[in-house]
């Protein structure tokens, strides 16, 4: 299995929990790497974040398991909706969401333009989302786990006081990663 971290706004594979989680995981996956946010990681567009997702799920696809954080869910759901099949192995979206409490400009795009949520349902396999009580970004988590149950009818597990599950360690990542993991495997 392949493991692909797609960062949160001005992450990179290197910061928040994914080197901590990329140790936990190591010996679970043969293959893990992070996209990159595009054209900068300060200040990712969705046209070219698509796009060098979009290259890097070109093999391999059916034992790739998407990790998005924050914006990176952004980057995955916009991608998933865009990819002919197969779809992925599956997707686990932590600190995930449609909508942020005060979106500041360069986010709005992000926020604005639709998603294709049928086709995300249909390229995601099994696919779980993480969101806090305490997120800054989206105080609402109830309002926020029912959008994802809705609308990609994913399994959305709310935990308390993680903020935007940029610290290190994140075991709740750990715990749902290593879950989905294993609906893989089982094909459940």
């Amino acid at each position: 299995m392949r493991l692909l971290i797609v960062p949160r706004w001005s992450g990179t594979g290197d910061s928040d929990f994914y080197p901590w989680l990329r140790e936990q995981v190591a010996d679970a996956f043969t293959d893990i790497e992070a996209a990159s946010l595009r054209p900068t990681p300060g200040a990712p567009e969705i046209a070219p974040c698509v796009a060098e997702l979009r290259a890097r799920l070109s093999e391999d696809r059916e034992r790739t398991v998407l990790l998005g954080h924050s914006v990176g869910n952004q980057v995955v759901m916009r991608t998933l909706a865009e990819l002919p099949g197969p779809a992925v192995a599956g997707c686990l979206l932590v600190a995930g969401w449609y909508r942020v409490d005060e979106p500041w400009d360069s986010i709005r795009p992000w926020i604005d333009a639709p998603i294709d949520d049928e086709r995300v349902r249909a390229m995601a396999g099994p696919l779980r989302v993480l969101v806090s009580t305490d997120d800054r970004f989206t105080a609402d988590h109830e309002a926020t786990r029912a959008a994802f149950e809705s609308r990609l009818g994913a399994r959305v597990r709310v935990v308390e006081g993680r903020d935007h599950f940029n610290a290190s360690p994140q075991p709740e990542v750990l715990e749902e990663l290593r879950a989905l993991l294993a609906a893989v495997r089982t094909g459940s």
